[in-house]
């Protein structure tokens, strides 16, 4: 049931605008961080636990936010979730005072996941519906997202614009492109309709094993991420005396890769295929990262980062897509498990990292993480053989 005609591209063109919202958003508050941490006069480590408080709204919501999706549909959701995640960032700009901050951080990662599984959901049925490998496209709205939302703040910050008034411009052209843009998400009925939920094998509490495996290969994934966003200007600076001006473009070379790929990513699939792009992009995260360590060069380095942007870009988007034809368990459930171990990785990843470079230097940091990624090359070139996905490929037709 192929409905991808140039009439119902509005469908596409919605599900990627839900996500570049969390981007741009998300993006907007990198900036703040510094104005945060001087007007309250704290430090790193009052600072580290603040901005956790995200974290912890994000884990809070994850059992939620599939019940929502599922009762309200996700274009209800998203539009309360993006309304409210705009307005917890304006009234962190307005920089009352840090234990406001706190509790609106804790709001602004609630509505961030909950915007995230729905958009998933939301991805899953349009895949459902044309038949064809959409996902990597919709997560790049997010990494477009990001790279606008850092760039627009970026550039208001220079003109000399202060936060509150920055984020205010910021808002208001995001909410404007949400209200307009996701206009036509689906509604409660058709998430019904088109995402059937497999009964329990044994009880409501199973978790079919695949949904755990895949969960935890995303937690390993968005760790990486997670890696060279917190670390990779540090490694530079400290491993290859770049100075800390100059340090963000190394980030800025991943952010750009995965960016491209990822909206290049549906095509790469379409033409490679699914487990060729996942074991193939873990594998060049593997790749990239020991570049990037046995390199002693600050260009190596840049290439390194990029590298592991183009591996990463499609691996997490192919494997959601993936898992959500998994039998035996409600596709809300699917989607939050997974994302609830894979934001976990975010979280808890820069942590080890950090305490394993204090311990044995960053190189060892990037070299563990390495390991990993080529575990995932390993256990997805498995798991994505013909013999798992034939189901997929059969309800995908």
């Amino acid at each position: 049931m192929n409905i991808l005609h140039q009439q119902h591209k509005h469908l596409l063109v919605a599900n990627r605008v839900a996500f570049m919202v969390i981007g741009v958003l998300e993006a907007a508050w990198a900036p703040l961080v510094p104005y945060v941490k001087s007007v309250f006069a704290i430090d790193e480590g009052t600072l580290g636990l603040l901005m956790l408080c995200s974290g912890f709204g994000s884990i809070c919501a994850l059992p939620l936010s599939g019940f929502l999706v599922n009762r309200y549909g996700a274009k209800k959701v998203i539009y309360v979730s993006g309304l409210l995640m705009a307005f917890a960032l304006l009234t962190i700009s307005l920089l009352i005072n840090v234990w406001l901050t706190g509790v609106m951080l804790m709001i602004f990662g609630g509505c961030t996941i909950t915007i995230d599984v729905a958009a998933n959901m939301n991805g899953v049925v349009i895949e459902r519906k044309t038949g064809r490998h959409l996902m990597s496209g919709f997560h790049g709205g997010y990494s477009l997202g990001t790279l606008i939302g850092a760039g627009a703040m970026s550039v208001l910050f220079t003109l000399g614009i202060i936060p509150k008034w920055a984020v205010v411009i910021c808002m208001v052209s995001t909410l404007l492109a949400m209200i307009f843009g996701c206009r036509d998400l689906l509604p409660k009925e058709e998430l019904e309709t088109d995402v059937p939920v497999e009964r329990p094998k044994k009880s409501k509490l199973y978790i079919p094993p695949m949904v755990i495996v895949v969960g935890l290969l995303c937690f390993i994934m968005y760790a990486s991420e997670g890696v060279v966003m917190g670390w990779s200007a540090i490694f530079v600076s400290q491993e290859r005396g770049v100075d800390m001006s100059v340090a963000g473009f190394f980030y800025t070379a991943f952010a750009v890769a995965m960016t491209i790929f990822r909206l290049c990513g549906d095509k790469i699939v379409d033409r490679l295929g699914r487990r060729i792009v996942v074991a193939g992009g873990a594998l060049l995260i593997t790749v990239g990262f020991i570049t990037v360590v046995s390199v002693n060069n600050s260009i190596a380095s840049a290439v390194g980062f990029a590298m592991v942007g183009c591996g990463a870009a499609n691996v997490v988007p192919q494997l959601v897509s993936f898992a959500a034809h998994i039998k035996g368990m409600a596709v809300h459930n699917i989607i939050s498990l997974i994302n609830a171990l894979g934001y976990s990785g975010i979280l808890i990843g820069p942590v080890i990292i950090g305490f394993v470079g204090k311990n044995y230097g960053l190189h060892m940091s990037f070299i563990g993480i390495a390991f990993f990624t080529l575990i995932v090359a390993m256990v997805t070139s498995i798991i994505l053989k013909d013999r798992y996905v034939s189901s997929t490929q059969i309800d995908m037709q």
